[in-house]
């Protein structure tokens, strides 16, 4: 019963939010031309999809036709995969091993795009005791929030030749253990923890280090875009035309990081107590990560480049009959929505 009213309520929030910014733009919210698209999140509405409130705040979903809504995530709520099998919801923001597990259940998913292309899984450590390459972690107490993770630890280990010789320290989400020496090394968000230690006048490769995963040979996308085949198959044009707005809340967001901020603490995150310097902040360390170097765009990623790493997280995710990514990337949609 609590988690249906969780549901429920979030689901308010975003078809209230919605109407709400159709209606500062004058327009109605239940326009007879507009298709609706639900998007599931796997967190709470916060600066993480900054291109999303940028695009619905603007108007830019409504003028593509797309009566864009949304569900909010967080501690306690389900995976937006189960929000999308069960038809709850159209689109969902996920990540790879969660969505190879359902496919190799027997739903029927496709991913078309990523929030983060580059994640913003990272070895955040101390001076005293840095992390910068896969080789540094050998022998080291390495802080994990989440127990699983530990597969990851394993892949960046084996993929560089190296033993998978660590202790794990389990931990929670603050860097506080790794200040009071508890671990040598924590497994952290680029765009959360090392933010903290900013703001207790630390400094970024003074003193501490922040090592993506990517760049240690772990090229996994974050936050990928998921949604059921049939859709694709029945709702291309729609698709693309969703894409496209996030582009542009991209490019929106990228001018003005404190906008999109402000509205995830005043509007569509508002219940949550956020800071908007702490969203700001956060903000703009995460764009960079939103475009693969060298591609042509955001949502895209280099499946020769990141196959070998899709491949081993899932089989370190102890996945049965895993699928091929080539059957699970659908990126032409993407593409299209770029070009136009």
């Amino acid at each position: 019963m609590i988690l249906n009213s969780a549901l429920s309520r979030r689901r308010f929030l975003g078809y209230s939010a919605a109407a709400a910014g159709l209606a500062a733009l004058g327009l109605p919210a239940r326009a007879a031309e507009q298709q609706v698209l639900t998007t599931g999140f796997g967190w709470i509405a916060n600066v993480e999809h900054a291109h999303f409130w940028r695009a619905l705040d603007a108007g830019i979903f409504a003028e593509a036709g797309i009566d864009a809504r949304f569900l909010a995530g967080g501690p306690g709520l389900p995976n937006p995969l189960v929000s999308l099998s069960a038809g709850q919801i159209d689109i969902a923001f996920s990540d790879w091993v969660s969505v190879a597990g359902a496919v190799a259940k027997g739903n029927d998913f496709a991913i078309i795009g990523c929030n983060f292309p580059v994640s913003p899984s990272a070895f955040l450590s101390l001076a005293k005791t840095p992390v910068k390459t896969a080789a540094d972690l050998v022998g080291k107490r390495i802080l994990l929030s989440n127990p699983a993770n530990k597969s990851i630890v394993d892949t960046v280990l084996t993929n560089a030749g190296l033993p998978t010789e660590y202790e794990v320290v389990p931990t929670g989400f603050s860097p506080e253990p790794l200040l009071n020496g508890d671990g040598d090394v924590y497994l952290c968000f680029a765009t959360n923890q090392p933010l903290i230690l900013e703001g207790m006048g630390m400094k970024a490769d003074q003193d501490f280090f922040v090592t993506l995963l990517n760049d240690l040979g772990y090229r996994v996308p974050a936050s990928t875009i998921a949604v059921p085949r049939t859709l694709i198959e029945t709702k291309r044009d729609l698709l693309v035309s969703y894409l496209r707005a996030l582009l542009k809340g991209y490019e929106l967001n990228k001018q003005d990081p404190a906008v999109a901020a402000k509205l995830v603490v005043e509007k569509y995150g508002a219940d949550y107590g956020l800071d908007v310097a702490q969203q700001t902040r956060q903000n703009e360390t995460q764009i960079p990560l939103m475009a693969y170097p060298g591609l042509t765009g955001p949502l895209l990623v280099d499946l020769e480049l990141v196959r070998p790493s899709l491949v081993a997280a899932a089989a370190a995710a102890g996945i049965e009959n895993a699928p091929e990514a080539d059957k699970v990337f659908d990126l032409s949609l993407a593409q299209d929505a770029l070009k136009s």
